[in-house]
């Protein structure tokens, strides 16, 4: 019996019709992968935001939580292990200096109480490198960014009617309605120009001007961006629910992010205009600081904010806030009392960058601004984008602009800390957008067709026949 050599078989290969093969069903699964991954970040991401809207705290042990801290717990490990790993974009030199931030925030603790306080150390670090990497990992994309600012307007939404209520009333219905479930702290209400600034599930009325001041220029650029009448409306909305603060800070990054739309609407044409505001914003503000009389701070204070009291407390808390960082510059005093005038009783500094240098030292903040001015150079050289991501780009930096505005005016904690942590991450998917999946190799045996015959014609014979 002669056997077939290989040559022989290609051949007959090339000679008899093969069978078409049936498509494996392996690809499709494998392509479900990114899906059910996209979908399940859709979910945290809801449930993150809408956690932030339950106040109150339960004990678990030696550990006071809270609706946003357990979902921090649970995905913290499976966020890290993404961001490592690079699927969600390659790691930078962003991520780096946020991490070392908190890390050193960590550390000076560690310095000033010793391992006395390790639990708030922990939790501490799970809070801001946790809601840091919320952001950075489920926001990976221009359809992400989208999703985080429509689970930011649907947390607005719901709290409207009870904002509204404590405005008009007084009634803190959500203390009431999860005092039953959990442990909420009593909080006195703030009044200003004859309403209850509504406070909502925040520990403080600044803090609800802050969360929905950022959704201001965001949900302008990002929603409903093709109609600009459409568009509007849920800017009027959180304008108003800003509002509901009586708050200065929040008012201020209002009219800053207002001007700054303007500008990017009427220069659209421009490609410097953002070089251009920056000279014209810089030199005006460098005019203003030489041409007031008693300080630009001071003139500000005296005529510009709700409150002047309010404004005297900030002056005494620069005054001898800069002067405590200059005598602890490394590891700050911790969470013990920092030196300041008898008649200032409550320890709170106002101001975020401050408090942060004041209980940590100057690294801690210098680490962190460096992080945020490095992200922002990267988010506004970004190239590649489409014109969607364009305009998200520039609601998200016109947004950021302003609350970097409020933390000037205002210290955050708890819940508004691990927001304004998660926004900071939000922003790296500009620059650091994860490479598409290559498609999966299909398996098995390769098939290779020749060509169909051409069919000759008798001779003779035309093309019409």
């Amino acid at each position: 019996m002669v056997r077939p050599t290989a040559d022989s078989l290609d051949s007959l290969g090339t000679r008899l019709p093969l069978r078409r093969q049936r498509p494996s069903a392996r690809p499709t699964a494998a392509l479900a992968g990114p899906a059910a991954s996209a979908a399940g970040g859709s979910l945290l991401m809801l449930a993150f935001m809408l956690s932030l809207a339950v106040p109150g705290t339960f004990g678990a042990g030696p550990v006071n939580l809270t609706l946003y801290r357990v979902v921090l717990l649970g995905a913290c490990i499976p966020l890290g292990l993404r961001w490592i790993s690079g699927r969600a974009g390659p790691v930078t030199a962003v991520d780096l200096l946020f991490l070392a931030s908190c890390l050193w925030i960590s550390i000076a603790l560690v310095a000033v109480h010793g391992l006395s306080r390790v639990v708030f150390i922990g939790t501490n670090f799970v809070e801001l490198f946790g809601g840091y990497l919320m952001g950075r990992v489920l926001v990976r994309d221009a359809a992400g960014y989208r999703h985080f600012i429509q689970c930011l307007m649907l947390l607005l939404l719901g709290l409207f009617p009870f904002l509204l209520a404590e405005f008009l009333t007084g009634a803190r219905l959500l203390n009431t309605v999860f005092g039953l479930l959990f442990s909420t702290p009593e909080v006195l209400p703030h009044t200003r120009l004859g309403f209850t600034r509504a406070v909502g599930p925040f520990p403080h009325p600044i803090h609800l001007g802050l969360i929905a001041s950022v959704a201001f220029a965001n949900v302008y650029f990002v929603l409903w961006r093709r109609r600009e009448v459409v568009r509007l409306v849920p800017a009027c909305f959180v304008f108003a629910t800003t509002m509901l603060a009586i708050s200065s800070g929040p008012l201020f990054s209002l009219v800053l992010q207002t001007g700054m739309m303007l500008w990017e609407r009427i220069l659209a044409f421009l490609r410097s205009r953002w070089i251009l505001a920056i000279l014209i914003g810089g030199g005006g503000f460098a005019v203003l600081l030489v041409s007031v009389q008693g300080g630009l701070f001071t003139y500000v204070v005296e005529n510009l904010v709700f409150s002047t009291g309010a404004g005297e407390h900030r002056l005494d808390i620069y005054r001898y806030g800069t002067r405590a960082v200059l005598q602890n510059p490394w590891f700050g005093v911790g969470l013990g009392e920092w030196a300041r005038p008898f008649w200032r009783e409550h320890p709170t500094i106002d101001s975020f960058w401050l408090m942060t240098a004041v209980r940590h030292g100057i690294p801690g903040i210098l680490l962190l601004l460096i992080g945020l001015l490095v992200g922002m150079v990267r988010i506004a050289t970004a190239r590649g984008l489409d014109e969607d991501a364009g305009h998200y780009r520039s609601g998200y930096l016109i947004a950021l602009c302003g609350l970097l505005l409020i933390l000037s005016t205002v210290h955050i904690w708890g819940t508004v800390n691990v927001f304004v942590m998660a926004y900071f991450g939000a922003g790296a998917w500009f620059y650091a957008r994860a490479a598409a999946p290559a498609p999966p190799p299909v398996r098995g045996r390769a098939v290779v067709r020749e060509p169909a015959p051409e069919r000759r014609r008798p001779r003779g014979a035309g093309p019409g026949r």
